[in-house]
């Protein structure tokens, strides 16, 4: 029986593994940034062009407009060949409409496509069970290509946080899109957006001249007191990104969710917690940690 055990848990681990490792001719690990600078600016609203390849595990979900016109929609992450992680109200109401929708990887300017960039359909989606529209609890949803990514400079999958991280505490956060550049925009940015924002505690966020108790504790909260950047529409779905002290990796510890307005004072961005979500992604993209030992060792691979 024990060895029946340790070759299923060897055989996952392994498939999980050669996921990471399909076509990629780099270190097989997650948060790979081939082409990033160690710079950033210090400033999405409020943000600056980001250079080709800082983020390469980002995704631009696009619907189509016509029969050969795409709009970017929403932001997503790559978790390996096969999987995307992005918002649940990204997929709210649009029933099978999102199988015409196109998932573009290695993107910056996307009006000029790139031979590093690639172009894959939607094969499957996963909505939480449990998402409220109302109140934007469980935010999250999986999106399945309909044939592998391969993995370049500019293509990489993303780290999700350890669950002993302790997220409220990383000081080098980030977050990217290509959602409008003011809250009164229509269109979205046709370049990468980044900026770098705070981690906010949710007790703060919680208060009565804040949100005022409507954030949950499978949200984070990340912005600043002031306002002045934060994501906006467009970029849900995308990425919070954070590293712990004296890290090189990031992490993706958030989801683009929900906030009151664009940048305005006390209404910080509200993300949803991959944290919080590590075992649904995990049950979700067929992992089935048998055992706590797996899942640590799953979890470690990721973040």
């Amino acid at each position: 029986m024990k060895l029946q055990v340790f070759i299923h848990v060897t055989t996952i681990l392994l498939w999980h593994f050669m996921d990471y490792a399909t076509a990629f001719p780099y270190p097989a690990t997650c948060g790979n940034r081939p082409l990033a600078s160690h710079e950033f600016g210090s400033r999405i609203v409020g943000g600056k062009d980001a250079l080709p390849g800082t983020w390469p595990w980002l995704v631009s979900i696009q619907q189509p407009i016509d029969e050969e016109t795409f709009i970017h929609m929403c932001g997503g992450s790559i978790l390996n060949t096969r999987w995307i992680l992005t918002a649940a109200h990204c997929l709210k109401d649009q029933a099978n409409y999102v199988y015409s929708w196109r998932l573009v990887f290695g993107g910056n300017q996307l009006s000029t496509f790139g031979p590093e960039m690639q172009i894959c359909g939607i094969s499957k989606k996963i909505v939480h069970e449990n998402y409220d529209s109302r109140t934007e609890c469980n935010d999250i949803a999986l999106l399945s290509v309909d044939r592998p990514i391969s993995y370049n400079k500019h293509i990489q999958p993303a780290c999700l946080p350890r669950k002993t991280s302790d997220v409220t505490l990383m000081t080098d956060c980030y977050i990217a899109g290509w959602g409008v550049l003011e809250e009164e925009a229509t269109e979205p940015s046709d370049i990468l957006q980044e900026a770098r924002v705070e981690m906010i505690s949710n007790k703060r966020c919680n208060s009565t001249a804040w949100y005022n108790g409507a954030v949950g504790i499978y949200n984070l909260c990340a912005g600043y007191d002031a306002g002045g950047i934060d994501s906006c529409q467009g970029d849900s779905g995308g990425p919070l990104m954070c590293k712990e002290p004296k890290a090189k990796i990031f992490s993706v510890v958030g989801l683009t969710s929900w906030g009151s307005g664009c940048a305005q004072a006390r209404s910080p961005g509200i993300y949803t917690s991959t944290q919080y979500f590590l075992n649904w992604i995990l049950d979700k993209i067929e992992y089935n940690p048998t055992n706590k030992k797996h899942e640590d060792m799953i979890s470690s691979h990721l973040g």
